[in-house]
């Protein structure tokens, strides 16, 4: 029994809101698909004006989510889980926090700055970053697909496997790359200069730690195969790179010296 289960209009049975149950998975990609269209219409409606470009900024957000799900339940399904939407990765609450700064940014900066943030050269530029980015991300999640997780895997599964061809075989981390050019593209067309130096700073300091660590476990994973993958492909992700080659050598090197 449930509070209010004796109640005419109770459920049959409780419904659990934050298990990956089918009508959690429904009701959310209703949403999505929700904010899509109406960020599509908006966009279609109010064309290349301050407003319609805010329309694109709702759809592509919402298009990242469901891409996010929608990756992970064809090509990885045993993994499948509500919190592959990723409405809350794991930065905790940082990225609902920054998504809504951007917006409220972009909504004063017109109120107050409107010529200014007219579209324009950079806006195009930004969209363009930004579906380069989303591009490149899905495609790293589907090429890797059973060895893709959205977390950093500290123990190996039997399906577990170095992925070097397709688009790995240019960029040793192709989803964090693509999330960074998405988020900092998406800055970029919204004309956001605050928002844009923020993303780009925190960002490149998350993944210059999540890839330090995740390249560990790699190389305890697969041995001189990852050191050979690694030493041939390079990785591009801003700021982070150098420290990430530094760092990881000297933590890898640390328990042969005990």
């Amino acid at each position: 029994r449930w509070p209010g289960a004796d109640k005419w209009w109770a459920p049959v049975a409780p419904l659990d809101w934050e298990g990956h149950s089918a009508h959690n998975i429904a009701l959310t990609a209703c949403a999505l698909g929700v904010a899509i269209g109406s960020g599509a219409c908006v966009a279609v409606g109010l064309g290349w004006t301050s407003a319609g470009i805010l329309g694109i900024y709702v759809a592509i957000v919402a298009l990242y989510h469901m891409l996010e799900y929608l990756s992970v339940a064809l090509y990885n399904p045993e993994r499948v889980e509500i919190g592959s939407f990723m409405f809350n990765p794991d930065v905790g609450n940082g990225y609902i926090i920054a998504m809504a700064v951007s917006v409220a940014e972009y909504i004063a900066e017109c109120m107050f700055f409107g010529r200014a943030k007219s579209p324009g050269v950079l806006t195009v530029a930004g969209l363009v970053v930004a579906s380069a980015g989303q591009a490149m991300r899905t495609l790293a999640m589907v090429t890797a697909g059973t060895s893709f997780n959205h977390y950093v895997a500290t123990r190996r599964h039997a399906d577990h496997q170095l992925v070097a061809h397709g688009i790995y075989r240019y960029e040793r981390h192709p989803s964090y790359v693509g999330f960074f050019l998405w988020a900092v593209g998406l800055q970029m067309m919204l004309k956001n200069p605050v928002s844009l130096a923020l993303f780009a700073a925190v960002l490149g300091t998350f993944f210059t730690r999540r890839t330090r660590r995740e390249e560990i476990f790699l190389l305890h994973f697969f041995g001189d195969k990852y050191r050979t993958y690694k030493r041939d492909t390079p990785s591009l992700i801003p700021v982070a790179n150098i420290e990430v080659h530094r760092t990881a050598a000297a933590e890898c090197a640390a328990p042969h010296a005990k």
